[in-house]
């Protein structure tokens, strides 16, 4: 089976890119326009009771923007993106009773949806921290996927959602070697790849380096055509529905269960399984 129905992204692609960008501060506006420039997506993962949040912080002397995204201009601003969520209020969660911990997961759930009007059930652990009931809650909360800090350098899906480790922040002192290895390069074996970055917007401003996202959107730009842009979701949705579809027990014919339509790869190029059909090989 596993010969016949090798995995490939979206119209037939071996690779996919993906953003992730905590808290919500207010230079995630630039960010989202160096995205849209650049034709890449994101999933901004945001604190509910923070948004709109007015503060000025002073860092060693300097004056910073520490002012959040108002609730008014989320839906239009993150539009092509996606939002998911962060807690209400950002705290540790391995530190609170499991009935805070839930009720700061299914609020926020709550508060961005009515914000965005569409489902939001992805996840990024505040301060990087979890644990095995952490992730529980999260399950119980709705939670289909929840990032971590936990830098892989690989360019793997997740084994599991819930504990999804990304390739690299975006400060990493590999950020090019990565995106050089990840553009230039294909899997030996022939794998699907996924290039996973993560940070924070406002680091770019705290550190005068919005040259270091912008030089890796421009490396990247000639080589968008053969890699899949993608959200978050967009990928845990697609690999979920590769993970549900049945298989005959000599492999060859495959059910897609799902409302997506699958890639695998084929002796003369893709082979598309419709959605909610049935296809022999």
């Amino acid at each position: 089976m596993a010969t016949k129905w090798n995995l490939l992204f979206p119209e037939g692609k071996r690779k996919a890119v993906t953003f992730s960008y905590d808290d919500g501060l207010v230079h995630d506006r630039k960010l989202v326009e160096l995205f849209n420039t650049y034709h890449v997506k994101g999933t901004f993962n945001l604190n509910s009771g923070e948004l709109g949040r007015i503060e000025v912080e002073n860092i060693d002397g300097v004056k910073q923007e520490n002012s959040t995204v108002t609730v008014k201009e989320v839906r239009q601003l993150y539009k092509g993106h996606e939002v998911a969520s962060h807690t209400v209020t950002h705290p540790s969660l391995p530190a609170l009773d499991t009935s805070v911990m839930s009720y700061e997961v299914i609020t926020d759930r709550k508060n961005l949806e009515d914000i965005t009007g569409y489902i939001v059930n992805g996840f990024a652990y505040p301060y990087g921290t979890y644990s095995d009931t952490v992730k529980s809650v999260l399950q119980m909360c709705g939670i289909q996927y929840a990032r971590t800090v936990n830098t892989t350098h690989q360019f793997e899906l997740p084994t599991n959602p819930l504990e999804w480790n990304p390739t690299c922040h975006h400060n990493d002192d590999k950020l090019m070697e990565l995106a050089k290895e990840f553009c230039e390069e294909e899997d030996i074996y022939r794998r699907i790849r996924l290039f996973y970055i993560w940070g924070h917007s406002y680091e770019f401003a705290r550190n005068n380096d919005w040259d270091t996202i912008e030089n890796l959107l421009k490396y990247m730009q000639p080589y968008l055509s053969d890699i899949w842009v993608a959200t978050n979701s967009d990928i845990i949705t697609y690999y979920n529905a590769f993970k549900q579809a049945k298989y005959y027990a000599d492999g060859s014919t495959i059910i897609n269960t799902s409302g997506i339509d699958l890639y695998f790869e084929g002796d003369d190029g893709p082979i598309v399984v419709k959605k909610f059909t049935e296809l022999s090989i």
